[in-house]
């Protein structure tokens, strides 16, 4: 059985609905501690943090801050996201539902593979019922906030057969290429320019995931998705 490896957000979920006001809600909360100049960050400024672990977020967004702030901040972070989700805000894109129902109809074996809290995925598998869809559900803090590329040799023995990953961001496509495993970008995603420049196939919407995997893993895929409606 062929294994598809999804990343999720900047993926399936447009997180950045979410993720915005949750860093302008922490970041204000830091610029009235005096450790950082007051501003309205633009959501598409934010855009190239989504897909990264908490901890590399904070490291590189705001790099001198007080590790205990960095540590407080991602907590903040991460409640505001979780509370957004609970009121109902947070987005699938378009067609993505169709498309992982589709997918696992034709009996492909769906893993998802998030750089995220444990509790993130916890609320998002609830809030859209992922178990329907996914075989496994994988985070990164159940392997310590690893690069994916050390995690999908894990998840290799967990779940045989070839694999194909997908997702938005350079993490993705090392993930990988590190493996010898081919890989479909995300460019509708979070990715800055470059990112998925050696991905084996690029999807400009989720729309196009379907043909992108059909075209790297030969089967009996529907030939018209219902994601494309």
């Amino acid at each position: 059985m062929v294994n598809l490896l999804f990343d999720y957000d900047g993926t399936l979920h447009d997180s950045l609905r979410i993720y915005a006001p949750a860093v302008q809600a922490a970041y204000d909360r830091l610029a009235g501690l005096g450790y950082a100049a007051p501003r309205t960050w633009e959501p598409e400024e934010l855009r190239g943090w989504i897909g990264l672990s908490p901890q590399e977020m904070w490291e590189g967004f705001l790099p001198g801050l007080p590790q205990a702030e960095k540590d407080f901040s991602r907590g903040f972070v991460g409640e505001r996201m979780l509370a957004l989700i609970r009121a109902g805000r947070a987005r699938l894109y378009p067609g993505v539902p169709q498309l992982l129902a589709a997918l696992r109809g034709a009996g492909f074996r769906l893993l998802l593979l998030s750089s995220c809290p444990r509790s993130y995925l916890q609320a998002h598998s609830w809030q859209f019922g992922l178990e329907a869809w996914f075989d496994g559900l994988y985070c990164g803090e159940e392997f310590h906030y690893r690069p994916k590329h050390e995690i999908v040799p894990e998840l290799q023995t967990r779940h045989q057969g070839p694999f194909l990953v997908i997702g938005d961001r350079r993490q993705d496509v090392e993930a990988a290429r590190k493996n010898g495993l081919p890989s479909v970008g995300c460019r509708y995603g979070y990715g800055g320019p470059g990112e998925l420049d050696q991905a084996d196939r690029a999807a400009e919407t989720p729309a196009q995931l379907l043909s992108c995997i059909r075209s790297l893993v030969p089967g009996p895929i529907p030939a018209s998705g219902a994601a494309g409606r």
